[in-house]
């Protein structure tokens, strides 16, 4: 290893003032220069299949994503109607409120409608990525 001079320590040389310290130094980062920067043509970093299976998940999370959203809305937005509301209160059906009904018996026809919806969407996107991935 090289012995630097009395006057110059690891960091650069010592500049005389009341800022030296203060001043970061500068530092060379060099590869060797028998580094290799090649890459190993056995195997192509990604795949254009890898990238279509990615784009599939990204698609089925963000289409399940949006129905959880939705019925999420929609059941906040039926509980702060009932609540804010409260003529609803008032009506009865078989002795319970109507709001026990609307949550209660009324959400299980929205959520079966959401899941057949997101069915459908799923699968014409997975039909849409056999069609690019047999093409």
């Amino acid at each position: 290893m090289e012995q630097l001079p009395q006057s110059e320590s690891l960091h650069g040389p010592q500049v005389p003032g009341r800022f030296a310290e203060q001043r970061p130094q500068r530092v060379r980062v060099q590869a060797p220069q028998d580094a290799s920067l090649t890459v190993s043509p056995d195997r192509p970093e990604h795949t254009a299949e890898e990238f279509y299976v990615r784009q599939l998940i990204r698609s089925q999370l963000r289409l399940a994503c949006a129905v959880a959203a939705g019925l999420l809305a929609l059941l906040v937005g039926i509980s702060a109607l009932l609540v804010f509301w409260p003529v609803f209160e008032d009506i009865h059906l078989l002795g319970l409120p109507l709001p026990w009904w609307v949550l209660g018996v009324g959400m299980y026809p929205l959520i079966i409608v959401a899941g057949m919806l997101y069915n459908k969407a799923a699968e014409r996107n997975e039909e849409r990525y056999r069609s690019i991935s047999r093409g």
